[in-house]
């Protein structure tokens, strides 16, 4: 499980602060690839492995045409997210079509199209028009509500990863308060986020509840501050928030 649709509101139960889409491989916290079938039965996870990361990734509008060439001469199908969610016989990276999301990992752009991965490791591709809109991964972390490490299904904290002084993986950890955590994204450096630990998110009262982290971080006092790994290959160690 990697990325969140809401900040949500507050639950008295711990499983859950946010209205999350669960991902069955983060029990385990694997970084190897869990969606291969997934081409097979059409059971699309909202968060899917692929075979790269790429250099970003393309937000389809509502209504968008996928293609098998770059000539976009050779249409597999149109679609509206929220009439042909059944009719959909591929996965892209982040999907959750009743939302109006399917985040696409874009692996090369041309100035017709953007070469797309579906499905693990499929090739397809994208017109690149004004309603595709293109992001590279530190926009997309940078832009979001608030980060958090991966979760699995009873909210349990990956030890994998470790919130660090420096964005090295020998510098000295850095422990996090008790409670629910959202980070906010402060820098991108590599394969390294600078966080700020959100000291607003388990307020029962929370008057910043659904704004972005960037509207208030700066009104935590002396916020508890270091640097989170947020990929490793072609893996994602991070849960993003990407509405409120």
């Amino acid at each position: 499980m990697t990325i969140f649709f809401s900040c949500g509101h507050r639950n008295n139960n711990s499983e859950s602060k946010i209205d999350t889409i669960d991902n069955p491989s983060v029990d385990t916290f694997s970084t190897q690839p869990i969606n291969k079938q997934i081409y097979l039965d059409n059971n699309c996870s909202y968060d899917n492995q692929v075979s790269s990361l790429g250099i970003g990734l393309i937000i389809a509008p509502s209504k968008f045409e996928i293609y098998n060439d770059s000539l976009l001469s050779d249409k597999i199908a149109s679609w509206d997210m929220y009439e042909d969610e059944s009719k959909m016989n591929l996965c892209s990276k982040f999907f959750k079509p009743d939302y109006g999301i399917m985040h696409f990992v874009c692996i090369a752009k041309s100035e017709k199209a953007y070469k797309v991965l579906v499905n693990f490791s499929d090739i397809k591709y994208l017109p690149k028009t004004k309603n595709y809109e293109f992001k590279t991964w530190d926009e997309y972390i940078s832009q979001s509500f608030g980060i958090r490490r991966l979760t699995n299904d009873n909210g349990d904290i990956s030890k994998k990863i470790t919130l660090r002084i420096k964005p090295v993986d020998n510098s000295d950890t850095l422990a996090s308060p008790l409670g629910l955590e959202l980070f906010c994204p402060m820098e991108i450096k590599g394969d390294w986020i600078k966080v700020r630990y959100d000291c607003f998110y388990n307020d029962e009262n929370n008057s910043y509840e659904g704004e972005p982290c960037h509207n208030y971080i700066d009104k935590c006092k002396n916020p508890l501050t270091g640097w989170l790994r947020w990929r490793q290959e072609n893996h994602l160690l991070i849960d993003i928030f990407l509405m409120p």
